[in-house]
């Protein structure tokens, strides 16, 4: 019995946790201007999926998408970027439900 409450513990505190990742190119920041930061765009694009939060070994990822696109591609086109300065990536989870988002930063 004891086992059961712990796996149960477990699961659920596996199934809440959320992860964010960060990524960009300093090279290019360090290009930049202070009078061309009021220039700079931002680009996002998000997908809305079932089941986002959970990761099995051997399996992968478990989401489903509802609707959306998370493309680097759809971000630019949204915000009319023609240089890509940075690009960053975030997801939000819930128990059965997440949203995870691509954004995108340019001139």
């Amino acid at each position: 019995m004891i086992f059961f409450k712990l796996f149960t513990l477990a699961f659920l505190v596996l199934s809440i946790q959320s992860c964010t990742t960060y990524s960009t190119d300093l090279n290019e920041l360090q290009k930049i201007k202070v009078s061309d930061l009021s220039q700079i765009k931002r680009g996002e694009t998000c997908s809305r999926n079932l089941f986002g939060a959970f990761s099995f070994p051997y399996f992968g990822d478990t989401a489903i998408r509802i609707s959306g696109d998370q493309s680097v591609i759809t971000a630019i086109k949204k915000a009319n970027i023609t240089d890509v300065y940075a690009t960053d990536f975030y997801n939000r989870n819930y128990f059965f439900y997440s949203k995870r988002c691509t954004v995108v930063f340019g001139k």
